[in-house]
């Protein structure tokens, strides 16, 4: 029988409040700290109590049904192996005993007992496995979940409370372009044979050294997009925004998604696509100053809804990703589509009057302009 006491003034032995587990593996972090696996089991009585937040000096109390508790709920239910692969859980305590296990066959045979038990992170997931446990009618399946705990027992405990009290300054904040890598289609254009083409990472920061030929995923996104297969600009419009990206790629799996990001998509396609993007943009960047005044201010605003028209006037998206399409793609970009954008583009501004007065000319320009249902009305002419 061992223990490790850190501070038996502050926290007799016999302490409440105390969590005992059996680990399924253990590491000792340093002569104060345990990194511990356990399973749901172990926990379920731990927050169990209305008043558990207050005793376990957690840093907040339970949060209900906020949208990050509410998705590890539905883990737990769904897939309760999965619970715990996220996150760990960090607790501080006075004083931590071990003792043999009481049954043979346990791993490592041995038993952790840990008095004046703090949470400081993990509650929320705490307090979800206690009522999960508490509700299932199959204890037995929930109980598979292993979570990572870590018990901080020392003189440092301090220093790790405080940590995790400013942990959130500490994190850089997720996007949804993080979550990319989940979608298979994007796995399989990181994959493909990039030689020749350019190099592709979907990730967000920098994840390669300085490359001419690097494609970054915003250029890669609002360049598909504007040769999707879908028939109205809605993908378009999205990827023209940072927030209408983060909206598009949050939505793995979706119809709008798929019309981009489909399992079709090869790099040789994206290149002709970014190609075509880049040379209708810089058509609209060579027209001169004055064509971009009043109405013309839709250049300005809404330089991807012209694109987008102006690429379906020259390219046909449905030979997009054909690796052996017969049509001339270098000669259509280069020769015809940057005349025909500068024509594309007077033509909508013309349209983009009629809407306006059909409006009552209110608003400003740019506030009308970042309105989908605009866009539509414009195309609806030739749509």
């Amino acid at each position: 029988m061992t223990r490790r006491d850190a501070s038996s003034a502050l926290y007799p032995f016999h302490e409440e409040p105390m969590v005992t587990l059996v680990p399924l593996r253990r590491m000792h972090l340093s002569s104060e700290a345990e990194e511990v696996y356990v399973s749901a089991a172990d926990l379920a009585m731990l927050a169990a109590t209305p008043d558990a937040a207050s005793r376990l000096r957690a840093r907040r109390g339970f949060l209900g049904d906020t949208s990050a508790n509410l998705q590890l709920r539905e883990i737990a239910r769904r897939c309760p192996e999965e619970f715990g692969a996220v996150g760990t859980i960090v607790l501080g305590a006075g004083s931590v005993l071990t003792t043999a296990a009481p049954e043979e066959g346990r791993p490592f045979n041995e038993v952790l007992h840990a008095y004046g038990v703090e949470c400081f992170d993990g509650f929320q997931r705490l307090r979800i496995i206690a009522e999960e446990m508490a509700t299932t009618h199959d204890p037995g399946r929930l109980a598979r979940a292993t979570f990572r705990v870590e018990i901080h027992h020392g003189p440092d405990r301090d220093a790790v409370r405080r940590l995790h009290c400013v942990a959130g300054r500490l994190v850089n904040e997720p996007t949804a372009q993080d979550g990319l890598l989940r979608c298979p289609n994007i796995r399989g254009l990181m994959d493909a044979d990039w030689e020749g083409v350019g190099s592709f990472h979907p990730q967000r920061g920098v994840v390669v050294g300085p490359r001419r030929d690097l494609l970054t995923m915003p250029t890669v996104t609002r360049a598909l997009a504007c040769l999707s297969g879908a028939s109205t600009p809605e993908a378009a419009y999205l990827a023209a925004t940072e927030g209408g990206l983060q909206e598009l790629w949050g939505a793995i799996g979706s119809p709008l998604y798929l019309s981009v990001f489909h399992d079709r998509v090869i790099p040789l396609g994206v290149k002709r696509a970014v190609e075509a993007w880049e040379r209708a943009r810089k058509a609209l960047d060579d027209m001169p100053a004055s064509k971009k005044t009043g109405l013309g201010h839709l250049i300005k605003y809404a330089p991807d809804l012209i694109c987008w028209s102006a690429c379906r006037a020259v390219l046909p998206p449905e030979q997009l990703h054909r690796a052996k399409s017969k049509f001339d793609w270098h000669r259509a970009i280069h020769d015809q589509l940057p005349a025909a954008t500068q024509r594309v583009a007077g033509e909508l501004v013309q349209r983009y009057g009629d809407v306006r007065n059909a409006r009552g000319g209110k608003g400003t320009y740019v506030q009308q302009l970042d309105q989908y249902d605009v866009w539509l009305d414009i195309l609806a002419p030739g749509m």
